[in-house]
């Protein structure tokens, strides 16, 4: 497996580990992570921090490691940014494939979601450049009835590995995704494959 490495802020962005289970052991590592992290968030914002938003914080913390893997959301890892105190953590799926035999484009499109049908609106799709993996595409998708979900994905070729990458997000606060997207850009661009992690 190859793995998903990241140089974002470690005070913003935690790795979620996708492998729990509901036993007793996997359920006090599952506490254990989400104190830490609300650790993490208490000291970068100590300021805005109140005691019962810190129960908060680590109990939204607690839940989404309780929910994951999230069987119909594909990832072979999880990033949670949490740089915001004031609303709940938001997952980053990341997700590796192979090649399916099709021209690069096409299959790049596919990764990030550009493809298919598109009753609400279509995607906005843009090239989006990483020094660590080259050019690649992002895409803002609009889903659900009144097109009140949006998925932001982003997507690579990697010659290195010969695998596709790609990396995303699915929020109901279109607004707030669209206000970010300058810290995901650089979230996005801090990534890099590591097929031999320490």
């Amino acid at each position: 497996m190859i793995f998903f490495e990241s140089e974002a802020d470690p005070t913003e962005w935690f790795p979620l580990p996708l492998h729990w289970t509901d036993n007793e052991r996997d359920q006090d590592e599952m506490v254990k992570w989400s104190v830490i992290c609300t650790e993490i968030v208490h000291q970068r914002h100590k300021r805005w921090w109140r005691r019962p938003k810190r129960l908060a914080i680590a109990d939204h913390f607690l839940q989404l490691a309780e929910a994951h893997p999230i069987p119909n959301v594909p990832a072979h890892q999880a990033f949670v940014y949490s740089g915001d105190p004031g609303r709940v953590p938001q997952p980053f799926y990341a997700l590796t494939a192979q090649s399916e035999g099709k021209d690069q484009d096409t299959e790049l499109h596919i990764m990030v979601q550009a493809t298919g049908d598109h009753p609400v609106r279509r995607p906005d799709v843009s090239d989006f450049r990483s020094d660590r993996l080259g050019r690649g595409l992002r895409c803002l998708r609009y889903f659900g009835d009144n097109g009140e979900y949006g998925s932001l994905n982003y997507g690579w070729w990697s010659e290195e590995h010969e695998v596709y990458a790609t990396v995303r997000t699915v929020s109901t606060e279109l607004d707030w995704l669209t206000a970010n997207l300058g810290i995901f850009d650089d979230f996005a661009r801090s990534i890099w494959l590591n097929p031999n992690p320490e």
